[in-house]
C-alpha cells in the first residue's frame, strides 16, 4: 500500500504536468463525500472482512481514495481484514473533497488453549544482581515462551523477556499469561548476600602544629577500620616525599601536608604547619580574638597569614542566580569581592547585585576584610577543629564548640558547609563537614546549605 502522503503529492505532480499540457477549468463544486462499511466489528482472524461504499452526492463511485488513518495506507479493492486486534478509523478522499471517518472494530479471536505452565531452571538465586533464573512458557505442550507475558506477581511488575535476577532478598512468584489464559505459579527465592565491610583508611595527627627547629615533632596514627596499620602503612606528603617514619619534624619552615597509603587505600590529608621559632606570634590557633569588627577564632596560620572564622553561622543560599563569578581558590580573600569589584566582576554593565549572592553578603556583613573562604581556607578549618580526624564526633571538635557556644557563639554542624569555588556557571564546591567525609561536593548555587565567615591577618 501506498502513503496518503505519497499518493497527494503524486497526484499533484500528475495535475502539474498535465496543466503544462492543457488549461483544465478550476472544479469549485462543493462534493458530499460519505463513506459507508457493511459491518462496525470484525474478527480479528485474517479471514473476516468488511466491504466499504463511497457516495459522491448521493451517487456510488469507485473513483474516491479510501484511507485508513491509523497508518495512512490505502485500500485496496474497498475491502479490510486484520490479523491485529483494534479500533481502525477510516475516511475517503474525492478530489478535495473527504468523508467523515468511519470506525471499525477487530476484536481478537478465541484461541483454544487447554493449559500454560511456567517453569524455571532454578528455585533459587543469589541476591546480588547478577544471578539468573530463565523461566520457560509452554501451551499445550508447545514452547511458547517469546508470546507469552510473563509477571511477577507479588510485586505487580512484568518481565522485559524470561529472565530474572535482583538484588532484593525475598521471595518472588511468577506468572505467565498466553493470550487470556493463564499459567501455574512458580515461587523464587532470592537470597541474601553478605556486604563486603567496607573500611576506611585515616590518618590522625598528635598535632597539628610544630616548630621548625627539628625537635619538636607531630606522630601520625593510621587507622584502617578498627586496626592500627601505623607500622605497616607508607606515609606521604602531596610533594611526593615519603616519611621515613610516623614521627615527623623539620627545619624548614612551610606546611607539610601529609596522607597515608595501605593496601591502595589513601586516607585523608592532615596539613601540618612548621612554623619558624624564631618568629614571635601574636595569635594562637584555638584562641578567641577581636579581628577587623568582629569576635572570632583562630584556626590557622599559613603563608605569613592568621586565619579566622566567625563566632556565628548561617544557613543560605549560595546565590539566586547562575551566572559564573570567577571564584577560585588561588586569590584567597578577592574570592569573596570578585563579583563585586569591578576589577574582577564578569557582571555585563559593571558589579554583580550582592543583594543576589546571600552567603556572600552574610560573610561581608561582619565587617571590613572578611569573606567566604575557598574550599582550601575552608579544609583547614575542618582539619582545624577535627585535630585533622576528620570525624565530628571526636574531642576536639567538642572543644571547639564547647569554646563557640561558652562565649556566645554558634557551635559547628555536621553537615555541608559552602566555599567560595565555583566550578561552573551552577555548581559550588561545599566541605562536608562529617565524619569519615574529606569529599567536595558539587551542589547547585541556589540550593541552600550552611556558611561561616572568615578573615584573615598578615604577620
Amino acid at each position: 500500500m501506498k502513503k496518503l502522503f505519497s499518493l497527494i503529492a503524486i497526484l499533484s505532480l500528475a495535475v502539474g504536468f498535465t496543466a503544462c499540457e492543457e488549461v483544465q477549468p478550476v472544479d469549485n463544486h462543493d462534493y458530499e463525500v460519505v463513506l459507508s462499511a457493511t459491518k462496525s466489528a470484525i474478527l480479528a482472524d485474517g479471514q473476516e472482512s468488511v466491504n466499504f461504499e463511497v457516495t459522491v452526492d448521493g451517487v456510488v463511485t469507485e473513483e474516491a481514495m479510501i484511507i485508513c488513518l491509523n497508518d495512512n495506507t490505502v485500500l485496496r479493492d474497498a475491502k479490510f481484514s486484520t490479523t491485529k486486534a483494534g479500533e481502525y478509523r477510516f475516511m475517503a478522499s474525492y478530489k478535495d473533497a473527504t468523508s467523515p471517518a468511519v470506525t471499525i472494530t477487530a476484536t481478537p479471536t478465541e484461541q483454544s488453549v487447554s493449559s500454560v505452565v511456567l517453569t524455571a531452571d532454578k528455585g533459587e538465586i543469589m541476591a546480588n544482581g547478577t544471578d539468573i533464573v530463565t523461566f520457560t512458557v509452554t501451551v499445550d505442550g508447545e514452547d511458547m515462551t517469546s508470546d507469552a507475558v510473563i509477571t511477577v506477581v507479588n510485586y505487580a511488575t512484568e518481565l522485559e523477556d524470561n529472565t530474572f535476577s535482583t538484588d532484593v532478598a525475598g521471595e518472588f512468584v511468577f506468572e505467565a499469561k498466553y493470550g487470556d489464559t493463564k499459567s501455574n505459579q512458580v515461587i523464587v527465592n532470592a537470597v541474601a548476600v553478605d556486604a563486603p565491610t567496607q573500611k576506611s583508611l585515616t590518618l590522625t595527627a598528635s598535632t597539628m602544629r610544630i616548630k621548625a627547629d627539628g625537635a619538636e615533632s607531630v606522630t601520625f596514627t593510621a587507622m584502617y577500620g578498627e586496626e592500627d596499620v601505623t607500622a605497616t602503612c607508607e606515609l606521604r606528603t602531596t610533594a611526593g616525599e615519603v616519611l621515613e617514619s610516623n614521627i615527623f619534624s623539620t627545619t624548614v619552615a612551610g606546611t607539610y601536608n601529609v596522607y597515608a597509603l595501605y593496601n591502595d587505600t589513601r586516607s585523608n590529608t592532615i596539613s601540618i604547619d612548621a612554623y619558624d621559632p624564631n618568629v614571635t606570634y601574636a595569635y594562637e590557633i584555638g584562641k578567641i580574638y577581636e579581628v577587623n569588627g568582629s569576635k572570632c577564632v583562630a584556626y590557622a596560620i599559613k603563608d605569613n597569614f592568621a586565619y579566622f572564622f566567625s563566632m556565628d553561622e548561617a544557613d543560605l543560599q549560595w546565590s539566586t542566580e547562575n551566572v559564573y563569578c570567577n571564584c577560585n581558590s588561588s586569590k584567597g580573600e578577592w574570592n569573596t569581592y570578585d563579583p563585586f569589584d569591578p576589577r574582577y566582576s564578569k557582571a555585563e554593565g559593571g558589579v554583580r547585585d550582592i543583594n543576589n549572592y546571600p552567603a556572600f553578603k552574610w560573610c561581608m556583613e561582619h565587617g571590613e576584610g572578611w569573606f567566604m573562604p575557598s574550599s582550601t581556607e575552608l579544609q583547614w578549618m575542618w582539619d582545624a577543629i577535627s585535630n585533622g580526624t576528620h570525624r565530628f564526633e571526636n574531642d576536639s571538635v567538642a572543644a571547639y564548640n564547647k569554646l563557640l557556644t561558652d562565649n556566645g557563639g554558634m557551635p559547628f554542624v555536621e553537615t555541608y558547609y559552602w566555599s567560595s569555588n565555583e566550578t561552573s556557571d551552577d555548581m559550588i564546591e561545599l566541605i562536608a563537614f562529617m565524619s569519615d567525609s574529606v569529599v567536595c561536593l558539587e551542589p547547585m548555587k541556589t540550593y541552600i546549605y550552611t556558611v561561616r565567615a572568615v578573615t584573615r591577618v598578615q604577620l
